[in-house]
C-alpha cells in the first residue's frame, strides 16, 4: 500500500512547526520538504531507482535530508562509519555493491578518486516545490552494516515498510507527538540512530541534530523530551551532575550493553525510569521494549514483532523483519520456511512473559568442561558501584583450555582484585571469576568489538608473562 511521505505531510499540515533542530539552523516542516524535493530531484536525474549510494556519515543536517532524498528517489541509502579508512569504506562499497558517493559531512579525496565509485556533487541547500511524494513500503530503503563486535560486520538490507513497523510499533511504548524532541545521538549508520526519524517524523515532532557540545548543557538548555543512550553514556551524563527535574526530558530508552542495577536505582530516584530494550539491526532496531525489572529483561514484543525461543536460542519474525544480507549484489534471505530468523542470541521468557536475553551464543566459550556466557559475569560486574562498564573474553589456557579475562572501566578509582573476585563469587560459581582484571582501553566506541578486546588480553597476558612489561 503507497503511503505519503510523513514530511510531506506535516509541511501540509502545520508547515512552519519545527521538524529539524540543526546546531545553525532551524527548519521547518515546509522547509525541510522543500530541501529533500530538490535533493531527490538531483539523485533522480543522476541515478536509477534501486541503485544504492554509499555514505560516509553520523548525523549531520545533510545527512539527514540525504538519507530522505533517497526515500523519494526510490535509492538506497547505505551509510558507513565516516571514521573507517577509505580502504574499508571502499571495501564496504565493494561488497554491496554501490557504484555512488554522496559525502555529506566531509570529503575524502581518496574515496572520491576511487575509480570504483562515482562520487556525486550535490547542492544540500536549494528548495524545490515537492508535488505529492508517495512512498512504497516494499522498497527497498537503506543497507545498514552490523556492529560487526562478535564477527565481521554484515550488510543488512531493509524495506521501507519495515522501519515504518518498527517507528509505529516503538510508538506504543514510547509515545511521540508534535510536542516531542528528539536527540539524534546515536550516528546514522547505526540502526538506533537511523530509527530516531522515523519516529519523530511519523509524529510530526522534531529531530534534534547533535553538535558535540557537552549532552548536560544541551539538555538543560534545549527542549529535548527524548533521549537514547547506551549505560556509559548515562553514566558520564550523572557524573557530570545530570538532574532530570532540571530539563525537559521524560523518555530515556537504554540498550546496547548490560544495564547497570544501580544506574537503574538512581535514575529511578532522581525521578525518571529508563525504559530497556532489546534490538537488532535485522529487526530495524527495537524487537521488545519495557521496565527494567530484573538482570538481563528487555519487556514484552513491540507490535509487529513476534519472539520466540528454540533450543535457548531467541527467534523472531515480523513486520520490521530486514530483507536478507547483501554481498556481491545477491540478496541472502536466511529465513527458516516459517519466516523465522534465528538471532544467534541466547534468552529464555520469564514468568511475567518478558524476554530475558543472556548473551550471544557466538560469545559462550568451554573451560574446564563449564560453560561460560561472558554477558553473564559482565552483567554482576556492572551492577558492582564502582563499575562504569565491563567486558569479559576468553583467553587460552593450558589447562583448562579458555578461561575469562575482564576489561573494567571504572567510575573512579580501581577496585580491588580481592574485592572484585568476591563481588563475582557471590552470586555466580567460582569457575566464572575471571583470571585477570584488566583496565578499560581508551577511544573504544559504543559498540566494542570482542575479537579485538580478546586479541588485547592475550597480548597483554602474554607479554606478561614473558616478563617485557
Amino acid at each position: 500500500m503507497i503511503e505519503s511521505c510523513p514530511i510531506h505531510y506535516w509541511a501540509t499540515q502545520t508547515p512552519e512547526h519545527t521538524a529539524v533542530e540543526a546546531p545553525d539552523a532551524l527548519l521547518s516542516y515546509r522547509q525541510l520538504d522543500r530541501r529533500v524535493a530538490a535533493l531527490a530531484q538531483q539523485l533522480a536525474r543522476m541515478m536509477a531507482p534501486g541503485e544504492r549510494l554509499l555514505v560516509p556519515a553520523r548525523g549531520s543536517l545533510n545527512a539527514l535530508l540525504l538519507a530522505w532524498a533517497c526515500l523519494r528517489a526510490r535509492v538506497v541509502f547505505c551509510p558507513v562509519n565516516p571514521a573507517f579508512p577509505a580502504r574499508e569504506q571502499l571495501a564496504m562499497a565493494a561488497r554491496l555493491p554501490a557504484r555512488f558517493l554522496a559525502q555529506p559531512e566531509s570529503v575524502s579525496a581518496e574515496l572520491a578518486s576511487a575509480k570504483a565509485l562515482t562520487a556525486l556533487s550535490l547542492d544540500f541547500t536549494t528548495e524545490a516545490e515537492p508535488g505529492e511524494p508517495t512512498l512504497d513500503p516494499e522498497q527497498p530503503s537503506n543497507t545498514i552494516f552490523t556492529s560487526g563486535s562478535s564477527g565481521t560486520p554484515k550488510a543488512v538490507q531493509h524495506r521501507l515498510g519495515n522501519h515504518l513497523a518498527s517507528a509505529r510499533g516503538s510508538a506504543t511504548f514510547i509515545p511521540v507527538d508534535q510536542t516531542s524532541g528528539w536527540l539524534l545521538s546515536l550516528p546514522l549508520f547505526h540502526i538506533g540512530g537511523y530509527a530516531i526519524a522515523f519516529r519523530v517524523f511519523l509524529a510530526g515532532g522534531r529531530v534534534i541534530l547533535d553538535d558535540g557540545s557537552p549532552l548536560l548543557a544541551r539538555l538543560e538548555q534545549q527542549v529535548i523530551t527524548h533521549l537514547s543512550l547506551v549505560p556509559t553514556q548515562l553514566w558520564r551524563l550523572l557524573n557530570a551532575g545530570f538532574d532530570p527535574q532540571k530539563t525537559a526530558l521524560h523518555e530515556l530508552l537504554l540498550g546496547g550493553a548490560a544495564i547497570p542495577a544501580p544506574l537503574v536505582a538512581k535514575m529511578t530516584a532522581l525521578g525518571l525510569t529508563p525504559k530497556v530494550s532489546y534490538g537488532l539491526s535485522e529487526m530495524a532496531s527495537q524487537v521488545c521494549t519495557g521496565l527494567p525489572s530484573a538482570p538481563g529483561v528487555v519487556g514484552t514484543p513491540l507490535p509487529g514483532r513476534e519472539v520466540r525461543i528454540k533450543e535457548g536460542e531467541i527467534q523472531v519474525r515480523g513486520e520490521t523483519l530486514f530483507e536478507g544480507y547483501l554481498l556481491e549484489d545477491e540478496l541472502h534471505s536466511i529465513r527458516d520456511d516459517e519466516g523465522w530468523f534465528a538471532t544467534r542470541d541466547k534468552g529464555h521468557f520469564n514468568a511475567q512473559g518478558e524476554l530475558v536475553v543472556e548473551g550471544r551464543l557466538d560469545n559462550a566459550f568451554i573451560s574446564g568442561g563449564e560453560n561460560i556466557q561472558p554477558e553473564t559475569i559482565e552483567q554482576r560486574l556492572v551492577d558492582h558501584p564502582g563499575i562504569a562498564q565491563a567486558l569479559v573474553v576468553p583467553v587460552p589456557h593450558p589447562e583448562w583450555g579458555e578461561r575469562p579475562v575482564a576489561f573494567i572501566d571504572y567510575h573512579a578509582a580501581a577496585v580491588e582484585e580481592a574485592e572484585l573476585n568476591a563481588w563475582v563469587r557471590e552470586t555466580l560459581p567460582g569457575f566464572m571469576v575471571p583470571d585477570a582484571w584488566l583496565p578499560w582501553p581508551e577511544g573504544v566506541g559504543f559498540k566494542p568489538s570482542r575479537r579485538a578486546f580478546a586479541a588485547k588480553a592475550r597480548a597483554v597476558l602474554e607479554s606478561t608473562e614473558s616478563g617485557t612489561e
